[in-house]
């Protein structure tokens, strides 16, 4: 079931772009709500796992922990991308046809993730560590693939060519991580990453 949220989520950025609909940033805007999501139904299964697995006397739970640190980062990513991408090279001009419904498709998916985790009971299976270092490991290697990919599609002729290819390599690293995190852990990936 990951591998099928994975996917369709990965088709919510690779379609609009095949159908030429998008630039450079409405992508690289869809990539940061994505990694936005991904860090809220994080937070969520480390609450859940705090629930069900209290640690005493912890004054600053892994949650709070997580969400302030995931929070700077994805803000700092937000505005890199804001400033580079949306003022600097002008994508607030692109015309960005079904944004919204792209990032819908986004956050059901990877609610429909969160729900499958809280279905298989995720929070007695997981832990705290592994559950903050998921997306972490995600977000560090897709960071460095979309943005090489946006600098090279805003300095390229055809940025629909380097943007499929960015897309489909994205998806690819997802898939490959989730597999990963399978296989070492020996329980399944959280849907949502």
């Amino acid at each position: 079931m990951a591998y099928l949220l994975i996917l369709f989520w990965n088709l919510a950025a690779l379609v609009p772009i095949w159908l030429g609909w998008w630039g450079v940033f409405p992508v690289l805007g869809l990539y940061w709500f994505e990694n936005a999501c991904t860090g809220w139904f994080q937070y969520r299964r480390l609450r859940a796992v705090e629930q069900v697995r209290p640690v005493p006397q912890q004054p600053f739970p892994m949650s709070q922990f997580f969400a302030m640190h995931y929070s700077i980062f994805t803000g700092v990513h937000g505005i890199l991308v804001l400033v580079f991408f949306g003022l600097v090279s002008g994508g607030f001009r692109e015309a960005a046809t079904g944004w919204w419904l792209s990032a819908a498709v986004v956050v059901f998916l990877q609610w429909q993730g969160y729900r499958e985790w809280l279905r298989a009971d995720g929070a007695m299976h997981s832990s705290s560590g592994r559950l903050m270092a998921e997306p972490y490991a995600r977000v560090l290697v897709l960071h460095a693939i979309v943005l090489v990919g946006g600098f090279l599609a805003l300095s390229a002729a055809e940025p629909r060519n380097i943007l499929l290819l960015f897309a489909a390599l994205k998806l690819a690293v997802e898939l490959i991580a989730a597999a990963l995190w399978t296989h070492f852990s020996g329980t399944a990936a959280a849907p949502a990453h």
